[in-house]
């Protein structure tokens, strides 16, 4: 009788070593540019800025992504992917198409509301093949039916719940994976040096850990974005004379 709880604990204990590597080695993966969403080819409206010379070195384009992740990212698409987690972990369907609706109409230009749902159903048809998972088949048959567009917050948290990724850790690395690839922007746009480049992200990590924080507690009903300027540099996007970036 006295050995039953020390079995039972190595038996615990193998269990969370055998599956805590696999839910990093997933979240590593997906957030990586690698992974074919197209997200690397998105500038949300910084292609405007950095065309129009309000962007042109390393100080301020770092300024303006540390707004951006505080004003834009994380009260939108950062709260986003928590409440997908939630949804998706009480088989919420119609929770989670009423969610894409919302996040959809928080995207007040076309390029960005199109670049979110366009890398959204890039990254679930390449969850579902890559991890042939078939976790989220009823939102993609909703997203094909029209139902919903498909915006890459939502089907995020959803995938990171399948997966069995708590919530703070899917926002964590969406909102790092989101500022990497603004970067990664800047980078080939101003252009910015590699270090350049890697510091921005890394003097981050206070923000980008804030922020996971702030979006794991945003209420539905406050989701929202207070980036009016980039908004519009985001709608001024598409009449540019010369881009590199889809939107």
């Amino acid at each position: 009788m006295p050995t039953a709880p020390i079995i039972i604990t190595i038996t615990t204990a193998i269990t969370m070593s055998t599956n805590a590597p696999d839910r990093l080695l997933y979240l590593l993966q997906v957030a990586n540019a690698s992974f074919p969403t197209g997200a690397f080819n998105h500038s949300y409206g910084f292609e405007t800025w950095i065309d129009s010379g309000a962007l042109d070195d390393a100080a301020s384009f770092e300024s303006a992504c540390r707004d951006w992740l505080r004003y834009a990212a994380v009260p939108t698409d950062g709260a986003a992917v928590a409440h997908a987690h939630r949804r998706a972990a009480a088989g919420d369907l119609d929770g989670l198409v009423d969610l894409d609706h919302i996040v959809g109409a928080l995207k007040l230009s076309r390029e960005s509301r199109e670049a979110s749902f366009k890398t959204g159903r890039a990254l679930l048809g390449a969850y579902r093949d890559v991890f042939s998972a078939d976790s989220l088949a009823p939102f993609a048959e909703a997203t094909r039916d029209g139902r919903c567009e498909g915006h890459q917050a939502v089907i995020f948290g959803a995938a990171a719940e399948a997966q069995g990724i708590g919530a703070d850790d899917a926002v964590l690395a969406f909102l790092h994976a989101a500022l990497s690839n603004l970067v990664s922007v800047g980078a080939r746009l101003i252009p910015l040096g590699q270090i350049e480049s890697q510091r921005i992200v890394r003097d981050a990590w206070p923000l980008l850990t804030q922020g996971a924080d702030q979006a794991c507690t945003t209420e539905i009903d406050t989701l929202g974005s207070a980036t009016a300027g980039l908004d519009v540099a985001s709608m001024r996007h598409e009449r540019l004379h010369t881009r590199l970036c889809m939107s």
